[in-house]
């Protein structure tokens, strides 16, 4: 018998309310034109500043997982 073990992802509180300004400000950042803005959705602009943050912490990441460690996993 299988028994599948799910798991809710855990909703953490952001620090700060997405407003209209951070959002500007998260564009700018990025480099996003405001006529570009039509074509992206505000998750879009937020997983794009999550990956440049990623990029910019490179050391967090500079382990590869083997594939001994996707067998595992």
């Amino acid at each position: 018998m299988c028994r599948r073990r799910w798991r809710v992802k855990k909703l953490r509180p952001t620090d700060r309310e997405m407003t209209t300004p951070l959002l500007l400000l998260r564009c700018v950042q990025l480099g996003i034109h405001i006529s570009e803005l039509e074509q992206l959705t505000i998750g879009t602009v937020n997983d794009m500043y999550t990956e440049m943050n990623n990029d910019e912490n490179r050391e967090a990441y500079s382990t590869l997982a083997s594939q001994e460690d996707m067998d595992r996993f």
